[in-house]
């Protein structure tokens, strides 16, 4: 049966069709056939309305911010110093404005979903939030913490490996091995030092920079000095020392050729 059919068949005729009681009244087929076109409506009005108002269990609006990370370290070296702020807003009601504020300053990113703005910045902690607010009213914000230092950022500290050994690839246990780099705190070089182990192995973390003068130091050992510069953050150099040649005291090259030509003038003369 179609609509319709189900409609005719449906309206009151007079002296065939007998109305049905409710509570007193009079129902008849009519207010039937209405109720049901009512109800069969309804799916078609409440599909018109925006998912935001049917799916309540949904977030109206959200934001995300990619840069600065929150508790980052940021280097400045221009003035006045800005950091900027680049993010993207999900609404399905469209954006009204969004703004970032820092410590009383106000700035506008406008009402794009992807934005990026400049805000000032001083040295020190700072606290950057976001705002944005969409075209129904619903508002959200969010709040980075980052750490501003004012000047040119420090060289990157890199690490090295290696071993401390003789020519003959002895390993020389308990030297001290020093890294100095040519920047300076306090008028003095940074430096970092370790000594080697029972197998001549060594590390040197977090030294200052790429460009470095090694040191190696070990009684018995002749000193050990170079500058070397390195080209990555993770680094191997092996070292070769070499050991002070002891002598006889008494007996050294400036006593012994002296002595020796004494002992040909006295002894010559004899044998003749």
């Amino acid at each position: 049966m179609t609509v319709m059919e189900f409609l005719i068949r449906s309206m009151v005729h007079p002296g065939v069709d007998s109305p049905y009681f409710f509570k007193g009244r009079v129902i008849t087929q009519s207010y039937i056939v209405i109720i049901f076109i009512v109800f069969m409506m309804v799916p078609s009005v409440c599909s018109g309305l925006p998912s935001g108002l049917i799916q309540s269990h949904q977030e109206p609006i959200t934001i995300s911010v990619s840069q600065p990370t929150h508790e980052s370290v940021i280097w400045i070296d221009v003035v006045p110093p800005h950091v900027p702020v680049i993010g993207e807003v999900t609404t399905l009601s469209g954006i009204k404005d969004i703004f970032v504020t820092r410590g009383g300053e106000i700035v506008s990113c406008g009402c794009e979903t992807k934005f990026a703005c400049s805000v000032p910045v001083s040295a020190g902690m700072n606290s950057i939030t976001v705002i944005a607010t969409d075209n129904l009213g619903n508002r959200v914000e969010k709040t980075l913490n980052v750490i501003v230092h004012i000047g040119l950022p420090p060289p990157p500290a890199i690490h090295v490996s290696g071993k401390v050994h003789t020519r003959d690839g002895i390993p020389v246990p308990d030297a001290c091995v020093k890294f100095e780099s040519v920047l300076e705190l306090d008028n003095k070089p940074l430096s970092v030092s370790n000594l080697t182990g029972a197998d001549g192995n060594y590390s040197i973390i977090n030294a200052a920079g790429y460009r470095q003068t090694v040191i190696v130091l070990k009684d018995g050992y002749l000193p050990y000095r170079r500058e070397v510069v390195f080209e990555s953050q993770m680094n191997n150099l092996d070292l070769v020392i070499e050991p002070i040649q002891n002598t006889v005291p008494g007996f050294d090259l400036l006593v012994c050729v002296p002595a020796f030509i004494a002992a040909l003038l006295i002894f010559y003369p004899k044998k003749r």
